[in-house]
């Protein structure tokens, strides 16, 4: 099974700097519903597993996608002017990455909703920011992201139907 679209990612390169961007940026890099709590999430998730391999593997794969996409949105967030920091930013203030963001479920089905819900988040965060922006290579690394984040959902939303 495959965790990616299989699509080549975008050059990261930017038209020019934008810390306005990069900081809204830095907030789907790591801050409270982020790339980076996706990646501690699923590796959580994949770890507090007991006996079902094929899960495992399958939250392993997609937190390795996820690092992908987490060091895209580093490198273009330093394209665009600003450090890569693991935080976001709430009021003009770097809001470090915290552990209390990522999602501790003890049930596969809570695991698998709450899954679904973040992806969604994420591809909400990118779609508002794409609204923001006129940088047309920005907005095609997001768009190429959110493919991939489209079919997370497909890949939780089976394995939640599998559950009922």
């Amino acid at each position: 099974m495959k965790y990616y679209v299989d699509m080549p990612y975008p050059k990261v390169q930017v038209e020019r700097k934008d810390i306005n961007l990069a900081e809204k940026l830095l907030n789907l890099y790591a801050g409270e519903v982020s790339e980076d709590v996706s990646v501690h999430t699923y590796i959580y998730q994949m770890l507090v597993l007991e006996d079902n391999q094929d899960l495992k593997k399958i939250f392993h794969g997609i937190a390795v996608v996820e690092m992908h996409h987490l060091a895209i949105l580093g490198l273009l967030i330093k394209e665009l002017g600003l450090k890569p920091l693991f935080g976001g930013v709430k009021n003009q203030k770097l809001i470090w990455f915290s552990g209390k963001d990522v999602q501790y479920n003890k049930s596969i089905k809570e695991m698998l909703i709450t899954d679904i819900k973040i992806e969604e988040e994420t591809i909400a965060g990118y779609e508002e920011i794409m609204k923001t922006t006129t940088d047309e290579n920005v907005i095609h690394i997001l768009k190429r992201i959110i493919l991939d984040e489209r079919l997370h959902i497909e890949i939780f939303s089976k394995l939640y139907q599998q559950l009922k």
